[in-house]
């Protein structure tokens, strides 16, 4: 049954007769659009972020509000207003999806652009006598890496003096160097997808979670509007959590409204760990979607995981959350034997991942030998031999540029070889599972120390590897299951083939419009004034260099030995869950949740993820995958409502200057 309701998530792939005119994909008139939109979305992002402080709109790790916010818009709004000025003013549902899919490769690019201008000015403007580990770093960063002179950064951060200048000059270069390094990422990371697109979507049968909100809303049917917008439960699961967002955005303007509170939690293991009971409306809707052994697996090994940091906390041997411990703080919650186990698992996913992916990949190889192949990249953005030259050469350009920056040929290639693969099983795992907030156990700039000591990079090794923070960690870069989600997407649309170029110009835009904007803001009001915590907290505005680099530049870390051991014992337990997997139909677990177990939001969305599979293992036993399909609207209604209900209060709050209405920042708290 759970195999039909799987097949049954993916909304059929429409009809030769539906759309398939020459408008029918990439058009001219849809990449100016894209663009354009990309530009409006990247600068109210950005005010939405810095000055309101609103609710958090942009990327959201893959919650993706501000792409969905504009895509309902154009839906419900523009497209059937367009439609009744004159026909062919109305966008096609290929238009539509390509403008999605410039979307997609946007919001990393806008989450990524803060922290490049934070990391090389805040361990500057931070570097004080009683900050001995950050003032140790700026002797040793590159020139050609950050801004150069104290007033570039200090006005920044407190903003010009009167009739002063903003010195676009003086970020020339290193927005420059920083922005060629993650175009060139991406193209690495877009083209490693192609290779993988097929295997996913069409042998393994990924589920694709996170697509298919859009994909309903643009599914072909009769009139402008998709089937899913005409359906009494997309009202009533958009009504649930608009009214909860409604009342609690109306408690800032008017405190005597009652506070509604959406779970609680309670205290174990000697009240040493927190075991939440809350709900999350869009993490709830999204796990709807999720094949059910997957949704099993992820709230039961997170609990397992749960009970096993509990046990070690009583004996004196839990986690080490703040800035001194072996890994960062956002690597497993600082312990380091979670960490170095998560990559253990990472490793085993990424071998099993190739190794069911071998058949596949032969044919590929054989198709790029121009030999007989029943592999077609035709429907590809890009073919496959392009995919591999591409590869090449942007993993040539990314090593050049490493050592450029000070870190030797050996760890060029171990720290690109490790970060290929963290992304490879992201991007695997956001694909298959949809879970929202994913990201690695252990950052991978962080388990290459672990594994050769701070000593083996030299001071300006460890400078540079504390900025790549900004592509290392995967709470920030989040290309390629971004990159994952927009193939998925371009399988439906007719012209793709130059949608690879708007992908990458989306991305360059985002770049470039999110730096101008945060910029200027940061200059005219001061960074520090207008955007708490980012500028003013040391611990995001140089967050790498706060909890790990800075002090290692004091005292380096020998080889984490344990940590092998620890990886070693992560790649068993994966290999033995991936090996009964296979072996046993019967068996519930998916390896897949395991490097998910430990990461902290997984702790707080659990529950919303527990009772978004027993709602579904109940309607598929009381009506099976009929019953399911006709549940889809109202947990699409859900996202959307919260979706549109965050939007609206983000827009109030620039017309009345509320600072910090979040209708849904902790509405599952019991706070």
């Amino acid at each position: 049954m759970e195999t039909t309701a799987a097949r049954a998530t993916n909304p059929p792939t429409p009809s030769p007769g539906i759309e398939t005119d020459a408008r029918d994909g990439l058009t001219p008139r849809a990449f100016g659009i894209g663009l354009v939109l990309c530009v409006l979305m990247c600068v109210g992002l950005t005010y939405n972020r810095m000055i309101t402080q609103g609710s958090f709109i942009g990327g959201g790790y893959y919650m993706d509000r501000g792409a969905l916010i504009v895509l309902f818009l154009l839906v419900v709004a523009v497209n059937p207003l367009l439609g009744a000025i004159r026909n062919r003013f109305a966008l096609t549902r290929g238009e539509l999806l390509a403008i999605y899919t410039m979307f997609l490769i946007l919001l990393p690019a806008w989450v990524m652009t803060k922290p490049v201008i934070l990391y090389t000015t805040g361990v500057t403007y931070h570097a004080t006598p009683e900050l001995r580990h950050i003032e140790a770093v700026p002797p040793h960063l590159l020139p050609w890496l950050v801004p150069q002179g104290e007033r570039i950064v200090t006005d920044l951060y407190e903003g010009l003096p009167k009739g002063g200048s903003i010195p676009w000059l003086g970020w020339v270069l290193p927005l420059w160097s920083w922005g060629s390094f993650l175009i060139v990422l991406f193209v690495v990371l877009i083209c490693l997808g192609v290779l993988m697109r097929r295997q996913w979507e069409e042998n393994e049968r990924f589920a694709f979670p996170l697509m298919q909100v859009p994909l309903s809303m643009l599914e072909p049917g009769k009139g402008r509007m998709a089937p899913v917008f005409r359906s009494r439960l997309l009202a009533a699961g958009f009504a649930v959590p608009s009214l909860v967002g409604t009342l609690r955005g109306l408690r800032y303007y008017f405190p005597y409204i009652p506070v509604i509170n959406l779970g609680t939690h309670v205290r174990i293991f000697r009240r040493t760990m927190v075991l939440p009971f809350k709900v999350h409306f869009l993490v709830l809707a999204y796990s709807y979607f999720i094949n059910l052994d997957v949704s099993l697996s992820l709230w039961v090994i997170n609990l397992i995981t749960k009970v096993i940091r509990g046990a070690l906390a009583m004996v004196g041997a839990g986690q080490t959350w703040g800035v001194s411990g072996v890994v960062g703080r956002y690597s497993s919650q600082g312990s380091e034997f979670l960490a170095m186990m998560g990559m253990g698992y990472i490793l085993a996913l990424a071998a099993y991942s190739l190794y069911v992916a071998r058949g596949h990949l032969r044919q590929v190889w054989e198709r790029i030998r121009g030999r007989a192949s029943h592999l077609q990249d035709t429907d590809e953005i890009v073919s496959y031999r392009s995919a591999v030259l591409g590869i090449v050469l942007g993993v040539s350009y990314l090593g050049l540029w490493l050592y450029q920056a000070g870190i030797s040929p050996p760890l060029v290639l171990f720290l690109l070889v490790s970060g290929l693969i963290v992304f490879f099983v992201m991007a695997r795992i956001v694909s298959e599972t949809g879970f929202v907030a994913t990201y690695s156990p252990l950052n991978p700039s962080e388990f290459v120390v672990c594994a050769v000591g701070s000593s083996a990079f030299g001071p300006a090794g460890l400078a540079t590897l504390g900025m790549s923070y900004v592509w290392t960690m995967t709470r920030r870069n989040t290309l390629m299951p971004h990159a994952m989600g927009a193939l998925r997407l371009a399988r439906e649309i007719g012209r793709k083939r130059g949608l690879v170029w708007a992908m990458g110009a989306a991305l360059a835009v985002g770049l470039v419009a999110t730096g101008y904007t945060t910029l200027n803001l940061g200059y005219t009001h001061g960074g520090v004034n207008i955007d708490y915590p980012w500028f003013s907290n040391v611990n995001d505005a140089a967050s790498p260099f706060d909890e790990f680099i800075g002090r290692r530049l004091l005292e380096p870390s020998p080889v984490f030995t344990m940590g092998f051991l620890y990886t070693a014992l992560g790649t068993g337990v994966a290999a033995l869950l991936i090996l009964l997997r296979m072996r046993l139909p019967w068996w519930p677990f998916h390896p897949a949740a395991l490097p998910l177990s430990t990461v902290w939001y997984m702790d707080w969305f659990g529950f919303s993820v527990f009772l978004a599979w027993g709602i579904k293992a109940i309607i598929l036993r009381v009506g099976g995958a009929d019953l399911y399909r006709k549940a889809r609207p109202f947990f699409i209604g859900m996202i959307l409502g919260e979706v549109m209900c965050s939007g609206g209060w983000s827009v109030v709050s620039a017309f009345t200057g509320r600072l910090k209405t979040w209708p849904f920042m902790g509405y599952w708290s019991s706070s």
